[in-house]
């Protein structure tokens, strides 16, 4: 490309090379000397002819047939690259993650039907150790269980359960407002708790120390401190036949696989735009692709036995009895007459640790709310003994159930939300958020073909 002053002599010439051409015959090094030492010359004489005659003539000596044929040889080696190898990894990836699943994740057949009703519990089976049975391994969900479980057995009383998602690490300390968990001393005529459960209960009393107290630090590392009762229950339901394998490993291992694959696959992409190479882009959508899907089989590498299979419809059937139970249900000691609801929780206490473990605590905390609400159903209660699991915080009263449902600066209504503290179970033992956190982000390019220009 020439651009010429008005004078006619002087100007800007430029030149452009696509990337394959660039590399094959003529860089950008000699792009620069073709037009600094060949064409400006002549076109400083007036001779733009001759100029681009002499151009063409360099041009035509650098296009020769070993160049050609090693620039074609390049081109197949990207085409072969990037289509029959970006679908053979592809379908490894795909094939060996689908593979995996049929292995280690995927449970025996088993139709589950309304019809199916769990005849008598399964020998040893415990609440959280049905959150591993129902989710396929031990998650956040098992130790909130194992928490519940212990807090209804009197061994543990939670404080400002309902701030634990509000408070700030660097919050100034707050003992009359910020999330504890209390020690009280056992019940005398109450056994220590085994397996699983008392190693927590261990943990918990020697971070309490001499106060029996967990607050601020020693609460927020409760989740790492209970970490370990994670495997333990894998274990225990491997031990009982439930499990084929303890399946985090797997399932780490497969999830691992999958992030290494995606983290190749931008790699490629990075690759394939540096060099470039389009065969290597392709390559790198492939790999991604791939390892999503593996990460997603994963995620699922978890396999029951043919009786963990049956276990586990049992406990779906009771979850739905327990389910329209609660629905129907004005108190939790209404909620224990029903035979079935009786064969795993047979006192309010169990009722509400069972409604955790299978993932109905907003249910549980409705029919609290519920009873806490109604006045005639409240007298009722209060006549025979009114239940609320205090170790969750104090419940709500009045003299005449006035003013139940207004609200006020300090929260909605006067009647505890039992469902959302049960939830902030995930996170009062981790470590919370500061006030002030910040971000940023960046940006990169990529490459092509390539010249200059000069000016004359």
């Amino acid at each position: 490309l020439v651009s010429f002053e008005e004078d006619r002599i002087h100007g800007v010439l430029s030149t452009y090379a696509g990337s394959g051409f660039k590399v094959a015959y003529l860089s950008e090094d000699e792009q620069t000397e073709l037009r600094d030492e060949v064409m400006v010359p002549y076109f400083l004489s007036e001779e733009v002819g001759d100029g681009l005659l002499g151009a063409m003539q360099v041009i035509d000596d650098e296009v020769t047939a070993d160049a050609t044929a090693s620039l074609d040889t390049y081109r197949q080696l990207n085409a072969v690259v990037g289509i029959p190898g970006a679908t053979l990894i592809l379908l490894a990836t795909f094939g060996t993650a689908i593979f995996q699943w049929r292995r280690h994740g995927d449970d025996p057949d088993l139709v589950d039907s309304p019809s199916v009703l769990m005849a008598g519990p399964p020998a040893d089976m415990t609440p959280p150790l049905a959150t591993v049975l129902r989710e396929g391994r031990a998650t956040g969900n098992a130790l909130r269980t194992v928490l519940v479980q212990l807090a209804g057995s009197g061994l543990i009383r939670f404080r400002n359960l309902d701030r634990a998602k509000e408070v700030k690490r660097d919050d100034d300390p707050d003992p009359e407002t910020d999330p504890a968990i209390d020690l009280p001393d056992p019940p005398l005529d109450q056994s220590a708790p085994q397996g699983p459960l008392g190693e927590a209960y261990r943990e918990l009393v020697v971070r309490g120390g001499s106060s029996r107290t967990l607050s601020r630090e020693s609460l927020w590392g409760v989740n790492e401190g209970l970490d370990p009762i994670k495997r333990q229950l894998e274990q225990e339901a491997v031990r009982l036949g439930w499990l084929t394998r303890l399946p985090t490993p797997v399932i780490r291992k497969w999830v691992f696989a999958g992030a290494g694959e995606v983290i190749l696959g931008g790699l490629s992409i990075f690759l394939g735009f540096s060099i470039p190479m389009s065969g290597l882009t392709l390559v790198g959508i492939a790999l991604i692709a791939g390892g999503l899907v593996t990460m997603a089989f994963g995620g699922q590498m978890s396999k029951r036995t043919p009786n963990g299979a049956y276990v586990d419809a049992m406990l779906k059937a009771y979850r739905r009895t327990l389910e329209k139970t609660l629905a129907q249900a004005h108190s939790m000691a209404e909620v224990v007459t029903d035979p079935t609801i009786r064969v795993l929780a047979d006192t309010p206490d169990k009722a509400v640790v069972w409604g955790v473990a299978l993932g109905l605590h907003r249910e549980v905390g409705e029919v609290l709310a519920r009873e806490l609400a109604d006045p005639q159903t409240r007298a009722a209660a209060q006549a025979s003994g009114s239940y609320y699991p205090m170790y969750l915080g104090s419940a709500a009263s009045s003299s005449d159930g006035s003013g139940a449902g207004s609200g006020s600066l300090f929260s909605g209504s006067g009647i505890p939300d039992v469902g959302g503290m049960i939830s902030t179970l995930g996170s009062i033992g981790s470590a919370p958020a500061s006030s002030s956190s910040g971000g940023g982000f960046g940006g990169g390019g990529g490459g092509g073909g390539g010249g200059g220009s000069s000016g004359f």
